[in-house]
């Protein structure tokens, strides 16, 4: 081989592995990290990253809670912004069973949060009113994009907070019966019976004694008249 062949062939290799070295070093690198935060203020519950089921935080219909969305550049620092994490946007539409405290018409929150640098992170705050009528775990899901101030290392990530809604049951009220109203009997008067006792008897036979007389007395009267008309 030609001392000039070998000559090129090292230059070739040295280009390459300059190449190869400096790539990494001259990337832009942006690592971005999203985390979804859930806390019931009615129930003044701890702050938790409830990504499941199993670590969901406890809700019922009417209570407040309280999302909060952190999206971090976890990237490492640098003095030239090669791994500042730009044009950052978080995207959050809500579940059916909430609804935005403070406006029930909006399902989707979108919030552009620009440019994080290595190390620093973004929040969001918002609240929600849980109209879920039935039980059962509501799943919220915020997402975020973004990339490197060069456009060549696009950034997106999501995560989720888990809510359990349990509707309390509603006792119930038993019935109070129709009272009927109650109504003292009247005590019914007994019939007249006949007077049988002595008084009356007595009343009887002196009654029948005075008829007796009187027709005795009517009998003479009568006599005494046809004696007097045949003398």
């Amino acid at each position: 081989m030609s001392k000039v062949k070998v000559l090129m062939s090292a230059i070739s290799a040295g280009v390459v592995t300059a190449a190869v070295v400096a790539s990494p070093v001259l990337a832009w690198h942006p690592e971005g990290v999203i985390k979804k935060y859930v806390q019931n203020q009615t129930t003044n519950s701890a702050k938790a990253d409830a990504n499941d089921a199993s670590t969901a935080v406890a809700a019922k219909p009417g209570d407040i809670l309280k999302y909060t969305i952190e999206v971090s550049n976890k990237g490492k620092a640098d003095s030239k912004g090669w791994n500042d994490m730009a044009k950052t946007v978080m995207t959050d539409t809500l579940p059916a069973g909430v609804e935005l405290a403070n406006d029930p018409a909006t399902r989707t929150i979108k919030v552009d949060m620009g440019l994080i640098k290595p190390g620093a992170s973004v929040a969001k705050e918002y609240l929600v009113k849980v109209t879920a009528n039935k039980d059962g775990a509501i799943t919220n899901e915020a997402c975020f994009t973004g990339n490197s101030t060069a456009n060549d290392n696009p950034q997106k990530g999501c995560d989720k907070a888990v809510i359990k809604v349990k509707v309390p049951e509603v006792p119930v009220t038993p019935e109070k019966p129709i009272e009927t109203p109650q109504t003292t009997p009247t005590p019914e008067t007994p019939a007249e019976l006949p007077n049988t006792g002595s008084a009356a008897v007595f009343g009887a036979l002196t009654g029948a004694g005075s008829l007796s007389l009187a027709g005795y007395h009517y009998l003479r009267s009568k006599r005494n008249l046809r004696s007097a008309h045949n003398s």
